[in-house]
């Protein structure tokens, strides 16, 4: 299969695009490395263009190539950023998805397009888990322009025929992501075993998925979704509040800090954040990595790294 990844340099480009070049694919990663690293890709078999999404250079690229499925990750994944920075947000992540949706249109037209979404487009209603038929009311600029683009590409879809599907990312974390609370928490408990400072109250709620559990859900989806235009929501199956969360690592790290919490919200944050996930289930998705699995390997991780 001949495939882009578009922000594979980044923390979870570079996972898929690593898992895309181990099987034998013919890779090439289109990353501006305003966020990605190089070495993210050290020994992957991938060719790299470092492009924006926003250079008439894509196009042309694209023409050339002609991939057969198009991993788009492009973009920005922090809710605080798009708070403090609204119009840079939506360029990153609403702009530069529609510019590939017209590139795709006028030069690639049977390429499938598979989009990382977000959770964050549902909004903060907390009294079930969040199903792909529900209404969104996204909260946080970032949320905004996701599910614009998410948007687009169901438009996309039923208007000019282009293959598109959208996969709803909850809670990430892993080896790579050097931000949100998972890292937070581990750096701040490697740097000071004896206080823990958090967020909230503690019983804030998520549902948290390994990297390698959405590389798996990216590479189900482009073998066996529809694309015309569907999401399905990705995440892993073990709800736990920031408390629990913070219990585990200290568990796992042998540390017994005293857990402070501000009781402050952040702007953009939901109380609970879980997801429904019988749709992709039925594609047949299983998270392989548990969470206590997924959260000593992502310290084993962060103490390699020397981050």
């Amino acid at each position: 299969m001949k495939a882009w990844v578009t922000g594979g340099a980044g923390f979870l480009g570079s996972h898929v695009t690593e898992a895309l070049a181990g099987a034998g694919h013919d890779v090439t990663v289109v990353d501006d490395f305003s966020t990605g690293l190089t070495e993210n890709l050290l020994g992957v078999a991938a060719r790299v263009e470092r492009h924006s999404l926003l250079d008439a250079a894509v196009e042309t690229l694209l023409a050339k190539d002609r991939p057969e499925v198009i991993f788009h990750l492009a973009g920005d994944a922090l809710v605080a950023r798009s708070v403090a920075d609204p119009r840079g947000d939506c360029e990153r992540n609403l702009l530069a998805t529609l510019a590939l949706l017209e590139a795709v249109r006028r030069v690639s037209p049977e390429s499938k397009l598979l989009f990382a979404s977000t959770g964050a487009v549902y909004g903060e209603r907390a009294e079930r888990p969040f199903q792909e038929t529900d209404s969104v009311w996204p909260i946080s600029p970032y949320g905004v322009a996701k599910l614009a683009a998410e948007r687009y590409c169901f438009a996309y879809a039923h208007t000019y025929g282009l293959r598109t599907c959208s996969l709803r990312l909850f809670s990430v974390y892993g080896p790579r992501q050097t931000k949100q609370v998972v890292f937070d928490l581990i750096r701040k408990l490697h740097a000071n075993p004896d206080e823990l400072a958090m967020f909230g109250d503690g019983t804030q709620e998520r549902d948290f998925s390994h990297s390698k559990n959405i590389v798996d859900a990216f590479l189900l989806a482009a073998k066996s979704a529809d694309f015309r235009g569907e999401v399905f929501n990705v995440a892993g199956d073990e709800i736990v509040s920031i408390r629990g969360l913070a219990e585990m690592l200290c568990e796992i790290m042998g540390a017994n800090p005293k857990l402070l919490f501000t009781g402050q919200r952040r702007p953009g944050d939901s109380q609970r954040w879980v997801a429904e996930t019988t749709r992709l289930r039925g594609l047949g998705y299983r998270p392989q990595v548990k969470l206590r699995d997924g959260l000593r390997d992502t310290i084993e991780w962060y103490v390699r790294s020397g981050k």
